[in-house]
């Protein structure tokens, strides 16, 4: 079933935002089976969202939308759904009903504004906020789906999970799934590893091979659909033998996302892991703990930005500092052994760049960033050389370090 993802709101078209609702629902939705072909971000201005909503509608079998549900005259995407489906936008008395109990139970008058969220197109099926006060609704006219659902992603995430889902089940039966594996090759560009796969990609159908550039080296994602997640992968399986014959591909694959196969790992391995971060800020840790459980895993991030921080806190000598610089190879080995130490972790990763403008204490390019891993067999350092914006870097440094645990763990130890 061909799926179209429309995030609404001014807020994301100014940057002030991020997107978080498009990723997760294309997840989401490609795991049950629905094909997202397409992606649409459109303010809150009625003419552009209609446009958007009619040009959804007309390329696909099923529409999802994302914010606008709530008591503001800028909250028009129920209304504007009703519109292009040619439906009457009708009262829901009971909603209303539960709306007046709820802001009663919370101890917030019923203002008449807030009554805005019992419209609805006219027979829409009402999908619960679990997590707030505007119901979603799923409507179904002349063969085509349209769901709308909030924007706050936490109420989002509730009603599509627990409702939406189910419902789009019971009309449509199981779809099947749509799995990944990401294939990690290091070493080799873009270009060289597609001159050599070439007549794979030409010969693709299901399952299907795209290249992919992530910080610090290409991959391959290899992506089937079938009726269970056992069959998808079955499917994939003769072609990645004959792509880890060709290519240099690691011998393991990225389900999810760099970190989410981390944590994977670290809890199957019970390994415990810490971080000392320079020119990333904090951003490993924060990272590693928005997952919920983290503490089961993540000891802690010492950010030690300054020189007499590394020193202090970490236990960096002054010779090292001074002789090779905060930025150097030297100094990434002793901040992750120096987390090790601090933390008592089994394994600690450090980051220490220039992250821009500008070049750093010796001319180095920014993006010049150094890492290093540290556990019982030893310590590994790496270089890097990340492109873009300062915030791009950071990002790029923070998932190369948790790639490079990975590789540690598995490597190394074996796992």
């Amino acid at each position: 079933m061909i799926t179209e993802i429309i995030t609404t709101g001014t807020e994301l078209l100014l940057g002030e935002i991020d997107n978080e609702n498009s990723r997760y629902l294309a997840e989401l939705m490609n795991e049950h089976g629905f094909t997202v072909a397409f992606m649409t971000t459109v303010g809150d201005n009625p003419e552009r969202m209609r446009a958007a909503f009619a040009t959804a509608l007309s390329r696909a079998d099923l529409v999802i939308t994302s914010g606008g549900l709530g008591s503001t005259q800028g909250d028009i995407t129920k209304k504007i759904g009703a519109e292009v489906l040619g439906l009457p936008y009708v009262l829901f008395p009971e909603e209303a009903v539960r709306l007046a109990a709820y802001y009663k139970e919370k101890g917030r008058p019923y203002l008449p504004s807030l009554s805005r969220q019992a419209w609805f197109a006219e027979g829409a099926e009402l999908l619960r906020n679990e997590a707030g006060s505007a119901s979603g609704c799923l409507l179904s006219h002349h063969g085509k789906f349209l769901v709308h659902l909030p924007g706050p992603p936490f109420e989002m995430k509730r009603m599509a999970e627990k409702h939406m889902l189910p419902s789009l089940k019971k009309r449509l039966g199981e779809m099947g799934t749509i799995r990944s594996m990401i294939l990690p090759i290091p070493d080799r560009t873009e270009a060289e590893i597609e001159e050599t796969i070439m007549d794979l990609i030409l010969a693709q159908e299901n399952p299907t091979i795209a290249l992919l550039a992530r910080p610090g080296y290409i991959a391959l994602r290899v992506t089937a659909k079938a009726e269970t997640a056992e069959a998808a992968y079955a499917l994939m399986s003769p072609l990645v033998t004959e792509l880890r014959k060709r290519l240099p591909v690691a011998d393991y694959h990225i389900e999810q996302h760099v970190r989410e196969d981390l944590v994977a790992l670290l809890e199957k391995t019970h390994l415990s892991i810490s971080a000392a971060e320079s020119c990333t800020g904090g951003l490993i840790g924060k990272l590693m703990t928005d997952l919920p459980g983290s503490s089961a895993y993540f000891k802690g991030s010492a950010v030690t930005y300054w020189n007499e921080a590394k020193e202090n806190v970490l236990g960096v000598s002054s010779e090292t500092l001074s002789r090779y610089t905060a930025v150097s190879g030297e100094t990434a080995k002793e901040m992750a052994e120096g987390s090790r130490r601090l933390y008592a972790s089994d394994i600690a990763v450090s980051t220490t760049g220039y992250a821009g403008p500008g070049r750093g204490e010796r001319g180095e390019p920014s993006g010049t960033v150094f890492l290093a891993v540290s556990g019982a067999y030893g310590t590994e350092v790496y270089e890097e050389h990340f492109l873009g914006s300062r915030k791009s870097v950071r990002y790029a440094a923070a998932e190369k370090a948790m790639y490079y645990v990975m590789e540690y763990i598995r490597k190394r130890m074996g796992k």
